[in-house]
């Protein structure tokens, strides 16, 4: 057994060891108590709730489990078996499996959601679909390959070596942030053409579903960046560590938040419908035999000539937008919930 007498000396400059490795657990640990009350307000509010949706919440929130007692462990490692210890210290121990690993799983998982969700709204935008898929699963190979070559180095002092870890980092930092751009951006051009073909009914609900999409991607996309700048222009510091950390649990809030957003989309969308039916448009909705126009909207299509909506259980699922290009053409559909 090591005795203090053979252990490494403590460095001065130790916090900028230790203090990325301990703030990026703690925010980590954080941002799962948000989840964990996200995930409960979801429970409550949507019992039934498509098996897809399901899965994918609580998928998510099970890898989220995983990560965060694996975050716990590495800080057990460093913190208290290691304490005082440089050797423990400098070890990944397991830390390139509960970041890169499942961080790049979870982040995957939300690109590809808002990848469909996109291509419900314009089907015609498959092809930017496709994109933003090879992009996330560009970014989850990055992820694996950072993964793979962080537990062959084992120390963080080695991370800057040119031994193809950086190009790993680098693809999957940068293919992170060019895919949530790339559906923050395709977001706000959807909404730029629904308003400049003229649409009204349905507007609000667009952009308040735009502007929580942007936000989050933005967010994400962001500390992704951030990640990349920290780990280029910081070559002596772990700071890195510290930001890819929070990422993980930045995806799976973000897809709990555009799930329980349906709840704020409820008020709009019946909003709407009582300024529609009181004549406010000048315009008659039409509507099928059996159709009421409730606060729990389950698709809509907007289109130049005509505006319905359909009321279905499963409470603001999808929304289509779609350009008839026939004005004769009836534009009441029913859409596939997601």
């Amino acid at each position: 057994m090591a005795t203090n007498s053979t252990l490494p000396p403590i460095p001065p400059d130790i916090i900028d060891i230790t203090a990325p490795q301990l703030i990026g657990t703690l925010f980590n640990w954080m941002l799962y108590g948000i989840l964990s009350v996200q995930t409960y307000v979801y429970y409550l509010n949507f019992p039934d709730d498509t098996l897809f949706n399901k899965g994918l919440v609580y998928g998510t929130y099970i890898i989220e489990i995983a990560q965060t007692a694996m975050t716990a462990a590495d800080l057990y490692y460093w913190f208290a078996s290691g304490y005082g210890n440089m050797i423990h210290l400098g070890h990944v121990y397991i830390s390139p499996a509960d970041t890169p690993i499942l961080c790049g799983i979870i982040a995957v998982i939300v690109q590809c959601f808002f990848a469909y969700r996109i291509f419900m709204l314009r089907r015609s935008y498959l092809w930017i679909c496709i994109l933003i898929v090879l992009t996330a699963l560009l970014q989850t190979a990055g992820a694996f390959g950072t993964a793979i070559r962080g537990f062959k180095l084992a120390e963080y002092s080695r991370f800057h070596e040119q031994i193809l870890f950086p190009e790993s980092f680098h693809v999957w930092l940068i293919s992170d942030t060019v895919c949530d751009i790339l559906i923050a951006g395709t977001m706000l051009w959807i909404f730029y053409q629904t308003r400049k073909e003229g649409m009204t009914h349905g507007t609000k609900i667009l952009a308040k579903l735009v502007r929580l999409i942007v936000e989050t991607n933005s967010l994400t996309a962001g500390m992704a960046l951030l990640s990349f700048i920290a780990y280029v222009a910081l070559p002596n510091n772990n700071l890195f560590i510290c930001t890819t950390l929070i990422m993980g649990k930045l995806y799976s809030n973000t897809l709990l938040v555009t799930f329980n957003n349906r709840l704020a989309l409820r008020k709009v969308s019946m909003n709407e419908h009582s300024s529609y039916g009181s004549g406010g448009t000048g315009r008659t909705p039409v509507r099928r035999p059996g159709d009421t126009f409730a606060s729990e909207v389950s698709t809509f299509r907007i289109a130049t000539d005509r505006f319905a909506t359909t009321t279905a259980k499963s409470e603001l699922e999808t929304y289509e937008i779609d350009t008839l290009k026939d004005p004769r053409r009836d534009s009441t559909t029913v859409g596939s919930t997601a």
